[in-house]
């Protein structure tokens, strides 16, 4: 019973939960205010994966003129 009705809510999750983006108009103010701030995080997402690859560069070079 229990696992019938748990298939039942993932089958019709789709229909019961329908985004702006996805079914509604897409040049509504919430259609582009989630694309803004799916840009924002993909910008703040960017920025700390720079800082991490240029903090494991940085200690690279530090080790490598320490052993000199």
């Amino acid at each position: 019973m229990l696992v019938r009705l748990i298939s039942t809510i993932i089958c019709l999750s789709n229909f019961l939960l329908p985004c702006a983006v996805c079914y509604g108009n897409p040049e509504s103010l919430m259609a582009k205010g989630m694309n803004m701030g799916v840009l924002t995080l993909m910008g703040f997402i960017g920025f700390v994966l720079c800082i991490i690859v240029y903090s494991i560069i940085s200690i690279s070079l530090k080790t490598k003129n320490m052993k000199r």
